[in-house]
């Protein structure tokens, strides 16, 4: 009997399902990761050698959680445009993602609702961007190509302008945060900011956001950058606003940035493992307002998910052997150690997934690996393998993946079973998350899950 790459196969109507026609998923995230790092590389190469910088100490500036990055359209197609990455959004130092990395409405990054993900937009005339990063003395070609400009510049310039900036920030704030160069090039910047015509949308964001990260401790120009923070800033731009002032000591409009930024969807665990906000994390005042972001309390009621989520198992089960395949289940955990787990790992589990380690602490159905109370206290394997996902995506600008609980892997590395307790990706609603790779699919639980796997395991296993 042949067996089908049952792992990427995408959810099929019964009616209609074909197995052996699946498509693929587009590596989206992929893509636009790889493209950013290897502009993001070049800039800094260029900027090093330019303008004769050699690193001497260590940055501590961060990435922010970004969307997807905007490509650049340079000599060749398009490369995406440089956005901060790393696990811990913030600023340049650790270039990270927005919201929701596969689909821009984040994300991230390192946050949730708004603009959370950004779509990717080209630069338009991203052949001038490139001839400034190569010039010999990049801000200076940026200066003549603004002093070409007359008092009202077209939407292509400031495009131009936005983009060249924001990717030579990135380089020179990494090898020195806060310094000449930095505030050389935002002053030349900020100095024709009314002449573009667009100071409010993605590219004059992205370009807020990479200066917040790239500023140091310079109040007056913190104050000048913050002045222009538009009304519906996105996640990562009002994170970063946090971080600079942070930076900065200023902990009152800290403190109100950083609410302000929790509002708009960036998670408390982004806030906490950021270097810049460790002298404020025994601060009492700063706890509570990271605190009182915490998703609500799940109260435990797992008697009447029981038959449910038994009949599920027990006829995805019944599938899976009737077709000679893996199903593996574990000896049921108590209700005690359940709960126990979870405060070990201080997460709230959904009733459903409790009652279900209560039939069997853990299991593997095909390819599917699902979390049991060990994996929750313990650093296993696929405890180790949520974690790289979750961080990656968070990089990558899934903005408020990190705060979703890993309940199964669903056969890829891209693909997981997730419980959203704020309902970032869920319209506000708490629940189940399956994450196809790019693909966000809700679920109404644990059942729906056990039901869709059992109907798309029944359609490849039968068909073959």
């Amino acid at each position: 009997m042949v067996r089908m790459a049952k792992a990427k196969a995408k959810p099929m109507n019964k009616s209609t399902a074909k197995p052996t026609a699946m498509p693929p998923r587009k590596p989206v995230k992929a893509k636009a990761a790889k493209a950013k790092v290897a502009l993001e590389a070049k800039a800094k190469v260029r900027a090093k050698a330019k303008l004769g910088q050699r690193s001497k100490t260590k940055v501590t500036a961060k990435a922010k959680p970004s969307k997807p990055a905007a490509k650049t359209a340079a000599k060749t197609a398009a490369k995406s445009k440089s956005k901060l990455q790393a696990p811990t959004a913030k600023s340049a130092t650790k270039a990270q993602p927005a919201r929701k990395p596969a689909k821009p409405a984040k994300p991230k990054s390192r946050a949730a609702a708004d603009a959370p993900d950004a779509p990717h937009k080209a630069i338009t005339g991203g052949g001038e961007v490139v001839r400034i990063l190569d010039a010999d003395d990049p801000i200076a070609a940026l200066r003549a190509f603004l002093h070409k400009i007359p008092a009202g510049a077209t939407p292509q310039q400031g495009e131009i302008a936005l983009g060249a900036a924001q990717l030579l920030l990135l380089p020179i704030a990494r090898e020195h945060r806060g310094g000449p160069e930095v505030k050389q090039l935002l002053d030349l910047v900020l100095g024709r900011w009314s002449s573009f015509p667009e100071r409010t949308g993605f590219h004059a964001q992205e370009f807020l956001r990479n200066a917040f990260a790239a500023i140091g401790d310079d109040r007056e120009r913190i104050a000048r950058l913050t002045a222009l923070v538009p009304l519906d800033a996105s996640p990562e731009l009002r994170f970063n606003v946090a971080c600079a002032l942070a930076v900065a000591g200023d902990r009152d409009a800290m403190m109100r940035a950083t609410d302000a930024a929790l509002s708009s969807g960036v998670s408390a665990a982004q806030f906490r493992r950021d270097e810049d906000f460790a002298p404020y994390l025994d601060d009492p005042q700063f706890q509570a307002l990271l605190d009182r972001s915490a998703a609500p309390a799940i109260p435990v009621d797992i008697a009447r998910y029981f038959g449910s989520v038994r009949a599920s198992l027990d006829s995805a089960v019944r599938t899976l052997r009737e077709f000679g395949e893996v199903a593996k289940l574990e000896p049921p955990a108590t209700l005690d150690a359940v709960l126990a787990a979870e405060r070990a790992r201080k997460i709230q589990l959904p009733n459903d997934f409790r009652a279900l380690l209560t039939i069997c602490d853990g299991m593997t159905l095909w390819d599917h690996v699902f979390f049991g109370t060990v994996d929750y206290r313990n650093d296993t394997d696929l405890a180790k393998s949520a974690r790289a996902y979750l961080e990656s995506s968070v990089s990558l600008g899934a903005t408020g993946l990190d705060e979703c609980v890993p309940l199964a892997n669903w056969g890829q590395p891209n693909d997981w079973l997730l419980y959203d307790p704020h309902g970032r990706f869920r319209g506000g609603t708490p629940g189940y998350l399956l994450m196809l790779n790019a693909d966000e699919c809700p679920l109404d639980g644990l059942s729906h899950a056990l039901d869709r796997f059992e109907r798309i395991a029944r359609d490849v296993l039968g068909t073959n």
